[in-house]
């Protein structure tokens, strides 16, 4: 079985913890504490269900740290987004699982092409 996924089990992951307080000041003004855990253990990460799961608990974390203050500010919604976008960012290369990286840079349109020789 991947490291990975055994240090998944094991240890209940308190992924944007860091990355989020880091973030929190960028945002203007997080939530409350500027920190949320998203915990995966009882997901698998080797199934699409699993996957996806983890991204909207990921997603929705970020969302509540990053909630802009003054949501009718433009400057507020656009360092709102940014701070959305790098915490999902960090807390994938933290989770650091294939499958999961694959997800999410197709949901984000980053998805790599390999080039193919002819």
């Amino acid at each position: 079985m991947p490291r990975h996924l055994n240090m998944k089990t094991a240890i209940p992951c308190t992924l944007l913890a860091m990355l989020l307080s880091a973030l929190g000041a960028a945002a203007s003004e997080p939530g409350e504490d500027g920190v949320r855990t998203v915990r995966f253990a009882d997901l698998d990460l080797t199934r699409s269900a699993g996957v996806a799961e983890l991204y909207a608990r990921i997603k929705s974390a970020a969302g509540e740290v990053c909630q802009p203050v003054p949501a009718r500010e433009v400057e507020s919604v656009l360092r709102s987004q940014r701070c959305m976008q790098q915490a999902i960012a960090r807390a994938v290369a933290n989770v650091n699982a294939p499958e999961f990286t694959s997800y999410y840079l197709a949901k984000t349109g980053q998805a790599t092409t390999l080039a193919q020789r002819r």
